[in-house]
């Protein structure tokens, strides 16, 4: 019976070392609740090819991680995970931060099931075929960037946006949205980049976007909104670009324009209404691209555009 000890221990020793040895070479995994989030929300996109006889997060993968590349700018497949230590440093967990998906053709829904990835901050589904509109689930998520630009989305654009207060760029670029812009956006102050081009929106542009003083982009263009172009620019002081073509909105151009200093690119054009004159444009040193197309301007075209030296479009 003596005999038996060494070998057990033995044998208890070898078993430690192995699990070692594979504790330390693990990356993940990630948790099985976001692994099975992951599959229904392959489901409900019609995601059909991630592989999950493989760790999402702890892989390479391609069904997991297809980064863009200069070859296929406008195609991405790709899940990003954060890993951190346990406190004991002897194991990670990893959690789904990013989920990019561009050029998939997938054909289903915004997945409702996106809300059980707690820790994801990015959302880009751009160039897809998906239905139907932004899952009010999502209006709990702490998410930083979101983008479905080029899908078949729909309906009206959902006022519960307003309450990611964390979001810094929103694109619904071409897509089938109408219906009014909500004031609710305007609770979104941390935003950034505002592109909402291409849809079938209609009414005012509400005054509460006024609010968002961080905003360095913001596109509305080939869209069927009604009134003036309201005097909404004041507060944008850090903008670059500014893009409002065949937008439905009636002039003049509001002169306080003139504030934004910081333009790189100013493009407004076909506007119905009133003439304006031609704004003051002489604080945009920095002006690259200046479009002024059928907005019924007078006046003469001011000298010191010829001091933009950094203008390539005009």
């Amino acid at each position: 019976m003596a005999r038996l000890v060494p070998s057990i221990f033995f044998v208890q020793l070898i078993f430690l070392l192995l699990c070692m040895e594979a504790q330390a070479g693990r990356l993940g995994p990630t948790p099985d609740d976001e692994v099975e989030a992951l599959r229904k929300i392959g489901k409900e996109m019609g995601k059909k090819d991630w592989n999950f006889s493989v760790d999402p997060c702890s892989t390479d993968d391609p069904s997991w991680k297809t980064p863009k590349s200069a070859l296929w700018p406008t195609y991405q497949n790709s899940v990003f995970c954060n890993c951190l230590k346990h406190a004991d440093k002897s194991s990670r967990v990893c959690h789904v931060v990013q989920l990019c998906l561009e050029g998939q053709d997938l054909d289903g829904v915004p997945p409702p099931s996106i809300v059980k990835l707690p820790y994801l901050q990015k959302i880009d589904l751009s160039r897809n075929y998906l239905t139907g509109t932004i899952p009010s689930q999502w209006a709990s998520l702490k998410l930083i960037y979101l983008s479905f630009n080029v899908n078949k989305l729909s309906g009206p654009i959902p006022s519960f946006l307003g309450n990611i207060a964390t979001l810094k760029t929103l694109n619904i670029e071409n897509n089938l949205f109408f219906g009014i812009i909500p004031p609710q956006l305007g609770d979104l102050v941390n935003l950034e980049c505002l592109i909402l081009s291409s849809n079938n929106l209609t009414g005012e542009l509400p005054f509460s976007l006024t609010k968002l003083t961080r905003l360095d982009e913001f596109r509305i263009s080939r869209n069927n909104f009604t009134g003036r172009i309201p005097d909404i620019f004041r507060s944008w002081k850090v903008i670059r670009k500014l893009e409002i073509e065949a937008s439905g909105l009636e002039g003049p151009i509001p002169p306080s324009i003139s504030v934004l200093s910081n333009l790189t690119e100013l493009r407004i054009s076909d506007l119905f209404g009133e003439s304006s004159k031609f704004p003051l444009l002489s604080n945009m040193t920095g002006m690259k691209k200046l479009m002024l197309r059928s907005c019924n301007l007078f006046g003469t075209i001011p000298a010191n555009i010829s001091e933009m030296e950094a203008l390539k479009t005009l």
